[in-house]
């Protein structure tokens, strides 16, 4: 009888859990931006292109050989930004309102509330 308590404990147990984490999923939103970068050098198919919220990595790619990538992460509200570590942005292209180059020209700018974007072309310095 203590064995089937305890089993039935851990049953009960485990399903509180896994509710309780679908509900905490459920108010994740997530940041979804592709497009696709032209470039002149090959390297840079090595280098990973990240979503990056208040200095975190939300998301992380390597791009196709096309140029194309796909990026998707958990995005709450605010500015996040796509981000090319080693490669400075020339221009872009997008239907989306308020994106913009940053200072530093090593990512773009998306503002707060975009969480789908499309870069039809990202040019490279």
């Amino acid at each position: 009888m203590k064995f089937s308590f305890k089993i039935l404990s851990a049953i009960v147990l485990l399903s509180v859990l896994i509710l309780q984490c679908k509900e905490d999923d459920a108010q994740i939103f997530r940041a979804y931006v592709e497009g696709k970068i032209s470039y002149s050098d090959a390297k840079f198919l090595e280098d990973p292109i990240h979503l990056v919220k208040e200095k975190k990595i939300i998301a992380e790619t390597l791009p196709k050989e096309s140029g194309s990538f796909v990026l998707a992460g958990p995005y709450d509200k605010g500015t996040y930004r796509l981000e090319l570590k080693n490669y400075k942005i020339k221009s872009f292209s997008t239907d989306t309102k308020g994106c913009k180059i940053s200072a530093d020209s090593l990512s773009i700018e998306i503002p707060s509330g975009e969480t789908y974007v499309i870069f039809n072309d990202i040019v490279l310095k």
